[in-house]
């Protein structure tokens, strides 16, 4: 069910909505009176209902918001989702304040993010439902939810067996975070977790950059560590790259994420699993580090990674880092040429049925060429992924001198 927007728009929503769902329908709600909308609603009993909000109109953006929150009130199992045009964090905290239970801004909305969105929306749903029938139905505070004090969980983001991570609101701030939580435990996985944990606090406290995601809290509770962490709603780089970019955008990309690592090896740190879902973007279109959980001080003795053990995605990892030898900050660079092909072609350079088959490959294959179009950016891609780390860009320095300035790509 959609609310507000124009027809354009609507338009896209509905064709993306039912080419993925063949048997779907979205609905037009009316907007001007909120009685009626929420007879609507309890009428229509939607997976969820998408209003939309221009938030450079305020007073318009503040109407809408009550009604969304005067309606959520009165039926809280709403699946509430905010379409945000010209808003930024603080919009996103005016939109979960009245409710909501995603935000996602126009600017960097994909296709997939939409149906990402409303499939959640819809899982949630069907097992409250299931929960129903069965007479399971768990209490709105659910039990199970980790409670960390001086933060109010607003939705869970991701989760894994040994950690979970949560969008937040931090009472201490008045703002949203991203707050990662892991569990405490003896076995030798849940210690090497806990380390890499203790380790990312370590590495981002370190540093206070506009590249690199701000630090706010670190803490330990009698069954559980966690991080709160600044928090960016205009998604990553991993979502941008399902739309073409231009050639201007992939060096502006590439430009401003060899500023950051540029950073961070200043600071002795080599990040070793840089990779465009881990790079967000905020509202200006600037790129911004995160995960540094598998980050190493280059000055460590352990910049080697153990025999047999292989950390890192292996669609962006360097030859050396594959095989388990020393690395320094050229495994980054490497691994930010991958990112820069991908940006120029849509396509990772090196694909494979297995993990094995693709590192092997970044080993031995011949570096990537460039389609005709884009092979003018051919020299870059040549030294950004040289096998050899000899032959690779030394430090980013040395890659921005070669890159020269760059104005921002809106």
């Amino acid at each position: 069910m959609v609310v507000g927007g124009d027809t354009q728009r609507l338009q896209w929503l509905n064709h993306h909505v039912t080419s993925h769902w063949p048997d779907a329908q979205v609905a037009i709600a009316p907007d001007a009176q909120p009685r009626r909308l929420a007879e609507f609603v309890q009428e229509r009993a939607p997976d969820a209902l998408v209003r939309q909000v221009d938030f450079a109109a305020a007073d318009a953006a503040q109407a809408a918001l009550e009604g969304l929150a005067q309606l959520l009130q009165d039926q809280p199992a709403l699946y509430a989702i905010v379409l945000a045009e010209h808003g930024g964090e603080a919009a996103a905290v005016q939109a979960f304040k009245a409710g909501c239970r995603d935000y996602l801004p126009v600017a960097s909305l994909t296709r997939d993010a939409l149906l990402r969105a409303l499939g959640e929306a819809f899982e949630k749903r069907r097992a409250s439902a299931l929960a129903a029938q069965q007479g399971l139905l768990a209490p709105a505070a659910d039990p199970s939810m980790v409670r960390v004090p001086g933060y109010t969980i607003v939705k869970e983001i991701a989760t894994s067996n040994f950690s979970s991570v949560y969008l937040a609101r931090s009472d201490r701030l008045r703002r949203n975070v991203v707050l990662k939580v892991m569990s405490c435990g003896d076995s030798p996985r849940e210690r090497e977790d806990a380390e890499r944990f203790r380790r990312e606090y370590e590495i981002i406290s370190s540093i206070a950059h506009r590249a690199i995601a701000e630090i706010y809290d670190f803490g330990e509770l009698p069954q559980h560590r966690y991080l709160a962490i600044e928090y960016i709603p205009c998604g990553d780089l991993r979502d941008r790259l399902r739309n073409p970019l231009s050639v201007d955008e992939s060096l502006y990309y590439l430009r401003s994420l060899a500023e950051a690592l540029r950073v961070i090896h200043v600071f002795g740190i080599l990040h070793r699993d840089l990779k465009p879902a881990n790079v967000m973007l905020r509202e200006d279109n600037s790129p911004v580090l995160i995960d540094f959980g598998l980050a190493r001080r280059s000055v460590d003795d352990a910049a080697t990674t153990n025999a047999g053990q292989v950390l890192g995605s292996p669609y962006y990892i360097s030859p050396e880092q594959s095989q388990g030898l020393r690395v320094d900050a050229r495994t980054d660079l490497y691994s930010l040429g991958v990112m820069f092909y991908e940006m120029l072609t849509g396509q990772r350079p090196y694909i494979g049925r297995t993990a094995v088959e693709i590192m092997t490959q970044h080993a031995n294959a011949p570096v990537p060429r460039l389609p005709p179009v884009v092979t003018a950016q051919q020299a870059l891609i040549d030294r950004l992924m040289a096998k050899d780390p000899d032959r690779r860009y030394a430090s980013a320095d040395e890659l921005l001198a070669d890159l020269g300035p760059i104005c921002a790509v809106a």
